[in-house]
């Protein structure tokens, strides 16, 4: 993929939370049968519901010595990353950045919001967002993690979008700074290849909460 195709194949996935609260969300009810809202109250069976793992106690990470270079988010938020391996590339959108892979089909983007909302929601955002690009989006990797001291959820979900198979590996967070996501992607070929690289730049987020 081409960086200017890559980032409009993220844009058609990744939305801001005050936009996707306003397309149809998934819920559990009582009974803990699965469900679709919709905006105008209604609701119908989720039939493609995925079942995310529970972990225990959330397993500690922090940032390599090599990340030597600062990603300055705002608020608090800062993304160390290798500087040999990243590449940052220009935005004009507030509230998000970008970062490239410099061996060429590794990318970074990465989401900074004033609104917090609870982590559940946030989860069923993302799947809403990634599912409304490519209808088999699946979360399959779903764990909490503590990473330099900030309690985040670490998520990997698969899809295909215009044809190509992905594969997204992300760091989110809310808290009173707001809502944060670092989202790690590449082809589902190229996964393998990328997924060290984009363990160490994802464990290069720092948040210092007031």
């Amino acid at each position: 993929m081409r960086p200017r195709d890559s980032l409009v194949f993220l844009a058609l996935v990744i939305a801001p939370i005050a936009h996707a609260q306003q397309a149809p969300s998934r819920a559990t009810r009582a009974d803990g049968s699965a469900v679709i809202l919709f905006p105008n109250g209604t609701w119908r069976p989720d039939s493609t519901a995925v079942a995310t793992a529970a972990t225990g106690s959330a397993r500690e990470y922090s940032a390599p010595a090599s990340d030597s270079s600062v990603f300055d988010l705002g608020r608090g938020v800062k993304l160390r990353y290798n500087p040999v391996k990243w590449q940052a590339v220009p935005s004009t959108v507030q509230g998000r950045g970008q970062l490239r892979h410099t061996s060429g089909d590794g990318y970074v983007m990465t989401i900074s919001e004033r609104i917090a909302v609870p982590m559940a929601t946030l989860k069923k955002v993302v799947l809403t967002n990634a599912r409304n690009a490519a209808p088999d989006a699946a979360i399959v990797f779903d764990e909490p993690r503590k990473v330099n001291g900030a309690n985040v959820e670490a998520m990997q979900m698969t899809g295909t979008a215009q044809g190509i198979p992905f594969r997204y590996y992300g760091y989110y967070f809310t808290g009173k700074i707001g809502t944060v996501q670092i989202i790690t992607y590449t082809g589902e070929s190229l996964f393998g290849e990328y997924k060290a690289d984009f363990e160490e730049l994802l464990n290069g987020l720092t948040i210092d909460e007031p």
